[in-house]
């Protein structure tokens, strides 16, 4: 055979072998590819309407025309009666800052004191108190981050009780006596320097309420006697104008125990509030649960108008005392379920045996929507029961009733599921080798 029939020959080998590689990568691709799985993880999804809220309530002002040193006596959002002292005034900032000091030492006394006498009776955990910790810290960052320097000296006091805590719950001590001894004799010190010094007045709450330090010149747009005509058009940048606070104004108290939100809303967003029975709000910045609230009123002029939404909350802390406006969310309902990619939502053809009127058997075929899992080496399909729909996910029902899915089965999707999110030609009853 001569030198070319012979190269030819090879190359046609060559391509023969390739040919056969390339489809034996095909069939194993296609059989055996890699997939990419999530745990099925239980979510709360919320159906809320978006609005920019303005907060109102009625508002005493605290005013002082002397001189001296002002030191508060309770917190931002800290509950006050009628004539009781918010603030002092003092005739140095030695002897304010030296009464602010004895008040805490005093707090950190009774917080020794009440751990003492709950020796015995302590149940938590290292793990309970260290979540507490975790969360005292972050609150205290969050207050340094805003300015609220006060709020975070109560945060500081809270992780050093849990540190406390968490001494007595894994017996590296179990007698406070000595420090306690050491703080009082601190206190007494403090209290004799305190003497020295002149306090001029105390400084009285007008009303019992909520105690704010601040004022913020909003105090006198809306009255909470003005709640049922409170109308979109009021709640305009013009009409929403905010005055200059006078140097007098050393704070204010929020009178009675609550909080009014008035929400503009479609005439379309004022039916669903309507219709939706129990209501939560959600105000991030200031807390991180969905707060409870009641419908006062929904105010417009005609069904079809535009309309404001007044709610009331009892709800209170520093942030919500000196809150006034904001991005708000009224939750209308809460779905608590599986969440489910859209990205890993299929849908499959499947057959079930049925009895008629008659009891006889008969075969009914029905699309289902549902994902694929993994379970060991094979995929198989698991019927979504869906309550709520996102942009890009779904929520399926929790714990679904027999009559809600198609049949035992297919099942359904459940917590802890494999859920595939990722892979290539999936079915009912395919072989992996492994997961992705």
């Amino acid at each position: 055979m001569d030198k070319p029939a012979l190269m030819k020959k090879g190359i046609l080998i060559l391509l023969t072998v390739l040919i056969i590689t390339y489809v034996i990568y095909l069939i194993y691709s296609a059989n055996f590819r890699q997939v990419k799985t999530m745990s099925a993880k239980e979510t709360i999804a919320y159906d809320a309407i978006n609005c920019e809220g303005f907060i109102i309530h009625d508002e005493k002002l605290i005013t002082y025309d002397g001189g001296g040193i002002i030191s508060y006596a309770v917190e931002d959002g800290e509950k006050v009666s009628l004539n009781e002292a918010v603030a002092g005034v003092f005739d140095s900032a030695d002897s304010a800052g030296t009464k602010k000091e004895a008040e805490r030492l005093s707090e950190r006394i009774d917080a020794l004191k009440l751990l003492q006498s709950n020796y015995d009776t302590i149940t938590k955990t290292p793990d309970v108190i260290d979540k507490s910790v975790r969360s005292e810290l972050i609150k205290a960052n969050y207050n340094v981050n805003t300015g609220s320097i006060s709020a975070a000296e109560l945060c500081a006091d809270d992780v050093l009780y849990y540190i406390n805590e968490r001494q007595i719950v894994t017996g590296k001590i179990t007698d406070f006596s000595a420090r306690i001894n050491q703080l009082e004799a601190q206190y007494k010190e403090l209290q004799q320097t305190l003497n020295k010094g002149k306090k001029s007045k105390d400084i009285k709450s007008p009303a019992t309420g909520y105690f704010v330090s601040s004022a913020d010149g909003y105090e006198n747009i809306f009255k909470v006697s003005e709640l049922p005509n409170i109308l979109p058009e009021d709640m305009s940048p013009d009409r929403i104008k905010q005055s200059a606070v006078s140097e007098s104004v050393i704070g204010k108290t929020i009178e009675g125990v609550y909080w009014y939100a008035a929400c503009p809303v479609s005439a379309e967003e004022a039916i669903k509030v309507k219709n939706a029975g129990s209501l939560k709000i959600d105000i991030p910045t200031v807390s991180g649960e969905k707060l409870d609230v009641e419908l006062v009123s929904i105010n417009q002029k005609s069904k079809s108008s535009d309309a404001v939404v007044i709610l009331r909350g009892t709800y209170m802390n520093d942030e919500m005392a000196k809150l006034r406006k904001g991005s708000f969310a009224i939750i209308l309902r809460t779905y608590d379920g599986i969440f489910i990619p859209k990205s890993a939502v299929h849908e499959g053809e499947f057959t079930r045996t049925v009895e008629d009127e008659s009891g006889n058997e008969k075969k009914e075929t029905k699309t289902l929507t549902g994902a694929y899992v993994k379970i060991g080496n094979e995929v198989a399909f698991r019927e979504i029961v869906p309550i709520y729909s996102g942009e890009d996910y779904v929520v399926s029902k929790l714990v679904p009733k027999p009559e809600e899915y198609f049949s035992k089965k297919v099942g359904v999707v459940q917590v802890y599921d494999e859920i595939i999110v990722e892979g290539a030609n999936l079915y009912d009853g395919k072989i992996i080798n492994r997961a992705g």
